[in-house]
This record gives C-alpha cells, structure tokens and sequence, in this order.
C-alpha cells in the first residue's frame, strides 16, 4: 500500500531501512515499519525506529501527493514526518529535507572505484561503493549498495554533480538497481543544489510541528 511514486511497496521498505542507517530527522534505523491507511492523495504508514531512550520512538510517515488538508495529522500521537512533492507554509513545520530521485534509464557516465577515500572525507562504511572521477578528482561519492542512495557526494565544484550522479546511475543499472536516490535534512548533503541535475522525482520531507 505504500504510496511513494515511483517506488512499489517493497522497494520503499527495502530502501527505507537502508535509508535509517543515515540517522536523517526522516529516516532512523527501523525496528518496525507498516502501512497504517490510505488515503485519497496518498497513504500513511507508521514505523518503529531504534533510539537511545529505553523505549522505541514511534513515527508516522505522511505521504501525499497534495498537501492541502492536513487537520487530520493532529490525532497521531508520535512524530509525524510529511513526504510531499509540494510546499507547506513554515509555521507547520520544525525541520525540512529533500529526496531527489534519478531513473537508472537515464543517460549514464563510467566512474573508478576507490578502496579508500583521501584524508579528510569520512570513512565508508561496508555498505558503501565508493566511486569517484579520477585523478582529477572532480566528485567522491559513496553509493549505498542494497539501497542506491549517494550517502556522501564531494564535488570540486557545483558543475561536476551532473558526472557525480550519473556515475552513481551507471553503477546501480549495472547492479540492476531502478532509480538512483538522494536523501537530505538539514544538517545531511544539504549544502548542494541537487536540483541542478533535474531529478525525476523530487520530494519535500518535513517534521511537522503539531
């Protein structure tokens, strides 16, 4: 029942447990996760993530395709996580992100893999493919393997992101991955327009404050 275009149900939850390793204000690492109802523009679905608190922290995602009427987001008790293509007004939110999504039948461009990242990037976890431009070194970016979201991108400069992703788009066509993801909040990638590289998918994520 998940409703998040253009991902099926099981994609989404695949991707979405991958996804919580990041520790997003959106997406934390995932006890439980179910679809809860559907709705007319779109679907909820509650999930259980892991927390440093003695008890789990429970959230409910709230996907819409229109984000007009949102009154009945106030009778789930937890924390309440909107997914939408659209723009809400500031006072009805605390933190915002983005995803931005990339069709593998794109235009695509070759990368080289590296063992190791030079100093002062962070260290990839075991999950990670870590592709980058070549002794140019004009992108690094770590490619979550099971998943297929860019977790880390570097750039040299705001015009190298176009071979960063579609590099990342070779390497998931090859390991027969659909789509290409970037997930950011605030404080995660948020530094770059990936918007630059026009997205097929592009979704706001909000905390919403009520």
């Amino acid at each position: 029942m998940v409703c998040l275009d253009p991902l099926t149900p099981d994609e989404f939850t695949h991707w979405y447990r991958h996804l919580g390793r990041l520790r997003l204000f959106w997406a934390k690492p995932v006890v439980e996760l179910f679809p809860l109802y559907r709705l007319i523009e779109g679907c909820v679905v509650k999930v259980r993530w892991s927390s440093e608190r003695p008890r789990l922290e429970e959230a409910y995602l709230i996907i819409l395709r229109r984000a007009k009427k949102l009154d009945f987001a106030a009778t789930l008790r937890g924390t309440k996580i909107l997914i939408t293509p659209e723009e809400i007004e500031k006072s009805l939110y605390q933190t915002r992100g983005t995803l931005y999504i990339y069709s593998t039948s794109r235009p695509c461009a070759s990368a080289l893999y590296l063992e190791k990242p030079p100093e002062g990037h962070p260290e990839p976890g075991p999950d990670h493919l870590v592709l980058y431009s070549g002794p140019d070194m004009r992108y690094l970016l770590y490619l979550n393997r099971w998943n297929f979201n860019i977790d880390y991108l570097w750039l040299s400069s705001p015009g190298d992101l176009d071979g960063a992703i579609e590099s990342a788009i070779c390497e998931t066509r090859r390991l027969g991955g659909r789509y290409v993801t970037i997930a950011t909040d605030e404080g995660q990638q948020a530094s770059v327009d990936y918007s630059l590289y026009k997205p097929d998918y592009l979704y706001n994520t909000y905390k919403l404050n009520f």
